[in-house]
C-alpha cells in the first residue's frame, strides 16, 4: 500500500512553500476524495493559499520600499556631497578649479535644494539637475566632480524604477494588513498534515486503497520535487 512520504515543509522557503501548496490544492480538488468528510479542510487549505499569495505580495511590496527608501538616502547624500565638494573648491578663490566649480554651484543653487522636497518632487529637480549638468560634462571633468553627478543621477533613476516597481506590485490587490507569509505557512502546514494524516489513514482501509492509491503516487511524484530542491540546497551549502 502506498503512502504519502513526508515532506520537511520546515525546509522550504515562503514562496516554494507556496508554490507546493497551490499544486497540492490543486490535486486534492481534482481527485476530491471523501469529499463528504474532508471537503471543510480542502476548503480551508485553498483560504490559506489565496491568503498566502497575498502575504507573499506584500512582502514583495514592503521589499521593494525598503529598497526604494535606501536609495532616497543614496541620493540624498550623492547630492549633499557634490554641493560640499563645491564649497571645498570655493573656499579658495585661487582655486585653479574656482570658476568651474562656481558655473556648477549656480545650476545646483537655481534647482534649490531637492532634499527638502517629496520623494517625487525631488525626482523631478534631480532629473532636471543632471540634464543641466549634462551640457557642462568639461567642467565636472576638470574638477573631477563627475563621478559624482553619474553617481547621484544613477541613484535617481534607481529610486525612480523602484517606485514604479512597488506601485505596480499592488495597484490590482489590496494588502494592508495582511498576516506575514511565515504565520500563514504554519497554518497551511499544520492543515495540510491533517490532511495527509487523514489520508494515510482511510488509505488503509482496504475498500479505500484503490481509491486514494492514484492520488497518493501523484502527490508523492510533487513531494519528491521538492524534497529534491531541499537536498540540493542542503549539499551547496
Amino acid at each position: 500500500m502506498s503512502k504519502i512520504t513526508n515532506l520537511l515543509t520546515r525546509d522550504l522557503h515562503n514562496t516554494e512553500f507556496y508554490q507546493f501548496i497551490e499544486t497540492v490544492c490543486a490535486l486534492f480538488l481534482k481527485y476530491n476524495i471523501d469529499a463528504e468528510r474532508l471537503q471543510p479542510l480542502y476548503d480551508g487549505l485553498v483560504s490559506l493559499t489565496k491568503q498566502m499569495e497575498l502575504s507573499l505580495i506584500a512582502e514583495k511590496r514592503n521589499e521593494k520600499i525598503r529598497e526604494k527608501n535606501e536609495m532616497d538616502r543614496r541620493r540624498d547624500r550623492l547630492h549633499s556631497r557634490l554641493f560640499n565638494y563645491l564649497k571645498y573648491i570655493m573656499y579658495d578663490e585661487t582655486d585653479v578649479r574656482y570658476d568651474d566649480a562656481q558655473v556648477i554651484m549656480n545650476v545646483l543653487k537655481m534647482e534649490g535644494n531637492p532634499t527638502k522636497l517629496s520623494e517625487n518632487k525631488q525626482s523631478a529637480v534631480m532629473t532636471s539637475i543632471g540634464n543641466r549638468l549634462q551640457t557642462l560634462v568639461d567642467k565636472l571633468e576638470a574638477i573631477g566632480a563627475k563621478e559624482i553627478v553619474d553617481e547621484m543621477m544613477n541613484a535617481n533613476n534607481q529610486f525612480i524604477i523602484l517606485e514604479r516597481e512597488a506601485v505596480e506590485i499592488t495597484k490590482e490587490q489590496k494588502i494592508e494588513n495582511v498576516p506575514s507569509a511565515t504565520s500563514v505557512k504554519k497554518q497551511a502546514d499544520e492543515l495540510y498534515k491533517t490532511i495527509v494524516g487523514a489520508f494515510n489513514a482511510y488509505a488503509k482501509m482496504p475498500h479505500k486503497k484503490e481509491k486514494y492509491e492514484e492520488m497518493i503516487v501523484e502527490l508523492n511524484v510533487v513531494i519528491g520535487k521538492y524534497s529534491a530542491l531541499i537536498a540540493a540546497r542542503k549539499r551547496s551549502r
